[in-house]
């Protein structure tokens, strides 16, 4: 079985990133990897779209905090749906659309961790605030696998003792 690439970060990643995660997808194809995302808007957006694109959806793996596919964005069931229809691989949380807030982080957690425990290097994009991204970062290290950040703006940063154990790239804009 090939390694595990995974794809996280800001939801709010602005799509001029797009191209970038696209070619750190093909790039990480390219060397024998499969690409997991968590199926959310932004950046784990960006990764499935760019392993449908690729023609790799046999490739890609989505870890999902929900039972369904109702419970992704309006904005990504038709793409997690296209992706799967191509052999794409979606492995269901036990999440369930609509359930308390307190279910809901923990069925977004939960497949952040099991995301991370399948992964042999994660790839995180952050843009702005994302306590989920850093939370998945945090996991990555505790499990020693090598985590490269993308610092793309909107005032994201790395907290000191993550960044010495990360390969930390301050991308503000796409050249």
């Amino acid at each position: 079985m090939s390694r595990l690439a995974g794809f996280v970060g800001s939801r709010s990643l602005p799509a001029s990133f797009s191209p970038l995660v696209s070619s750190l997808v093909a790039s990480f194809l390219a060397r024998g990897f499969r690409v997991a995302s968590g199926g959310a808007v932004g950046t784990d957006q960006f990764a499935l779209s760019a392993l449908v694109d690729q023609g790799a959806s046999a490739s890609g793996v989505v870890f999902s905090a929900w039972s369904s596919v109702s419970g992704f964005p309006l904005s990504v069931r038709s793409t997690v749906d296209y992706f799967q229809g191509l052999g794409g691989r979606v492995v269901w949380g036990p999440g369930v659309p609509g359930a308390p807030r307190q279910q809901v982080v923990s069925a977004l957690l939960g497949r952040n961790q099991r995301l991370v425990s399948a992964c042999s290097v994660l790839v995180a994009f952050l843009y702005g605030a994302s306590r989920g991204s850093l939370f998945t970062v945090r996991q990555a290290v505790r499990r020693g696998i090598p985590v490269y950040v993308f610092l793309c703006g909107g005032d994201a940063s790395l907290p000191a003792d993550l960044a010495r154990h990360c390969f930390v790239i301050n991308k503000m804009e796409v050249i």
